[in-house]
């Protein structure tokens, strides 16, 4: 047997051991995870509230976009957010629980699904909605950053982060008009960026009223008029 079929079995071996000491469980109901299962169980995943949105001409995503003059070419979110849904956590757990490797790979497996149908066919760049320097220093990485990475893996395209934000308030339990005044402004699109033609993907973790949505595609038109706007979450809350 040769060098590289030793390591290899010995990886293999340590990786079996590891799962014995330390099972992989499903992120939504806890239970240990099967050959062949990654973060999800078949059963949660099957029972996930997927929204079913994708490249629709027209969705519950553009309803809540809709601006004069700023229009939304694709848009995609993988789950319906329900409040007191174990899915929900997934969200959470990602956001706050200092696990960016989480957030990846449902960024990846959305890709996955989303795919198939070509919805990523003729988008130039992936940008994520940014966080405020300090609060990312604080959580330690920026999730809708890492989600966008993980539609990269899938589908190729690069991710660039040509937005920044300044500090604010949080928008958590904020009425819609509140977050439309608290998100106005918050987001600007970094001096160095070229303004072009190209077709923008803008990727964040979950979608409430648009307001945070809205004012990044504000920022990326007002700086690239002539680009082409869409947007992926992973998330779309269910109601605000």
């Amino acid at each position: 047997m040769g060098r590289g079929a030793v390591t290899a079995s010995i990886k293999s071996w340590l990786s079996d051991l590891a799962a014995v000491i330390f099972p992989k469980v499903c992120e939504v109901c806890g239970q240990s995870l099967t050959h062949g299962e990654d973060t999800l169980c078949l059963e949660c995943l099957t029972d996930m509230p997927r929204t079913g949105i994708a490249d629709d001409a027209f969705t519950e995503m553009h309803k809540r976009l809709a601006s004069p003059g700023l229009p939304v070419a694709k848009a995609a979110s993988w789950f319906y957010y329900y409040r007191d849904s174990p899915f929900a956590m997934l969200v959470q757990r990602a956001k706050y629980n200092g696990r960016p490797k989480l957030a990846r790979t449902l960024g990846r497996m959305f890709a996955y699904e989303i795919a198939s149908g070509g919805f990523f066919d003729g988008i130039d760049v992936i940008v994520p909605v940014p966080l405020a320097r300090i609060k990312k220093l604080i959580r330690g990485y920026n999730q809708a950053e890492e989600i966008a990475l993980g539609l990269s893996e899938v589908s190729g395209i690069p991710v660039e982060n040509i937005l920044t934000a300044r500090q604010h308030s949080t928008q958590t339990r904020r009425s819609s008009y509140q977050r439309w005044i608290n998100a106005r402004g918050v987001y600007s699109v970094m001096s160095d960026f070229s303004p072009d033609s190209r077709h923008i993907l803008l990727v964040d973790d979950v979608m409430t009223t648009g307001a945070t949505t809205l004012s990044c595609l504000t920022a990326l038109h007002a700086a690239s008029p002539q680009a082409t706007l869409s947007v992926a979450t992973l998330a779309l809350a269910h109601k605000y």
